[in-house]
């Protein structure tokens, strides 16, 4: 085999990441030769193509794959969630491509950062070292700050870019140090190596800067204060990609850590973690839910809401050690985060062609629904899965995260106050995804006087109902 062969064979593992990437790097290159309405034509396609593209790729390295050097693997989890990111962005693309061109804007290099933000994800997913792991956070990150920053003429989007830039900056630099620490205490980058002999309380000190870095990026407490600025600053159509995909790479990172560190011998850490996990967790939820209730903004309660369903994944992630499992089982965090995903960019998306300005308040989208009814049935289907009503796959994904919080209480029976909690803040926080399907289809008295909306892009059609049938699909099946 020709080293040029071998190469190809060692990388084929990152095909979904090159390729979302070079619609990235073509996109803007082609950018520059198109006219301000041909960018919003032609480049949302160029998107969609790479990206189902990469959504193919996904299927050839598919099965338990890895490179030569550690450095990455995959297997049937990391695979759903290379698709889930793939649908997400295409959604996004969706969105895009409707506020921009019913603007009149030019912001053609949207759609490029865009896809190497996602690119970036889909590295933080791939990942098992903490290299490759920090280069796919900045890589997802700094795309995202000039989408925040991308409406110039907003002084909240302007303030909300540079809160979230300097707050980023400076939890990348934990994590980078935290990076060093783990490197101290084990002399190796890979998440799954052990600790060396003497060097615990080191390691202790890494592990807790690694996950402070990766905390700040999901918007656990008590790191959540830039979520709601970032969120109500950027365009709907930003917030619900950054939403999505910005969670999937942050928590599929958070798991692997999580799981490497029951492959190590430092069983302190792994209480301290769990430990921290059920506090955050539980602080979380209650400041998403009872902040969220008092908000007139639709953004900004879903920002609210991004905050309580980190919660609650985190308490899926530390189910397994107050259960005294001797594996970790991290399905229904993942099942549970991957419905939130889809939900939250479904959503987002839909509103975003609803909204006449910058602002969202409900009486602005009062009887919106009406004069899109598809759109509007598929806004509330994302919107009924994330307040976890049945029939979408929201219901099932809360179920099973108090499922497994009741089984961990017959183990520590702390952890059965925990559930209890998180159930009755999971009724409250419901209340306010049910006022917005409210307002969608009610009228009110500024509803008559509203002109309607440009036409809605077919591609946004499309992408959203996609998101909505994804949901539907996966309260019957369930892929992990």
């Amino acid at each position: 085999m020709s080293n040029e062969t071998s190469l190809f064979y060692d990388l084929k593992i990152l095909l979904p990441v090159i390729a979302v990437a070079l619609g990235g790097i073509i996109s803007l290159v082609i950018e520059s030769f198109l006219s301000r309405e041909g960018r919003h034509k032609t480049l949302p396609w160029i998107n969609i193509f790479f990206l189902a593209a990469a959504a193919y790729s996904v299927k050839i390295i598919s099965g338990d794959f890895s490179d030569p050097w550690n450095l990455f693997s995959i297997d049937h989890v990391k695979g759903i969630f290379l698709y889930a990111i793939a649908l997400c962005a295409a959604v996004g693309t969706a969105a895009l491509q409707n506020t921009l061109k019913s603007r009149n804007t030019e912001c053609g290099e949207a759609y490029s950062l865009l896809m190497l933000s996602a690119a970036g994800i889909m590295l933080m997913v791939l990942s098992t070292d903490l290299m490759p792991l920090f280069l796919g956070m900045e890589l997802a990150s700094f795309p995202i700050y000039a989408l925040i920053a991308m409406n110039r003429h907003s002084k909240e989007s302007n303030e909300a870019a540079f809160k979230y830039f300097v707050s980023g900056a400076a939890l990348s630099a934990v994590f980078l140090y935290g990076v060093a620490m783990f490197y101290g205490a084990t002399g190796s980058t890979l998440i799954y190596s052990d600790v060396l002999e003497g060097r615990e309380t080191i390691y202790q000190i890494g592990i807790f800067m690694l996950s402070l870095g990766l905390l700040f990026k999901v918007g656990a407490f008590p790191l959540h204060f830039w979520v709601a600025d970032a969120y109500t600053g950027a365009l709907a159509a930003v917030t619900g990609y950054m939403a999505s995909v910005v969670k999937i790479g942050a928590f599929l990172a958070l798991g692997t850590l999580w799981l490497g560190l029951f492959n190590s011998s430092a069983s302190i850490v792994i209480a301290r973690e769990a430990v921290l996990f059920l506090c955050l967790g539980v602080a979380s939820v209650a400041v998403g839910a009872i902040t969220g209730l008092v908000q007139i903004s639709v953004r900004r309660i879903l920002a609210f809401s991004a905050i309580a369903n980190a919660g609650f994944i985190l308490l899926g992630f530390c189910y397994s050690y107050f259960a005294k499992l001797q594996e970790p089982d991290l399905n229904s965090a993942f099942y549970f985060l991957l419905t939130y995903a889809i939900g939250s960019v479904g959503a987002l998306a839909g509103i975003s062609a609803f909204m006449n300005s910058d602002y969202d308040n409900f009486d602005d989208l009062s009887a919106a629904a009406r004069k899109r009814p598809f759109l509007g049935c598929c806004i509330s289907v994302c919107l009924a899965s994330l307040a976890g009503l049945p029939v979408a796959a929201g219901f099932l994904a809360k179920f099973r995260i108090f499922a497994s919080l009741v089984n961990a209480s017959f183990e520590t029976p702390v952890v059965w106050g925990i559930a209890i909690a998180a159930f009755v803040l999971a009724i409250i926080s419901a209340a306010y995804y049910l006022r917005i399907i409210y307002f969608l289809w009610s009228y009110s008295g500024n509803a008559l006087k509203k002109k309607s909306n440009d036409k809605v892009s077919s591609l946004l059609n499309v992408t959203v109902g996609m998101a909505a049938a994804a949901l539907l699909v996966l309260a019957v099946w369930m892929p992990m």
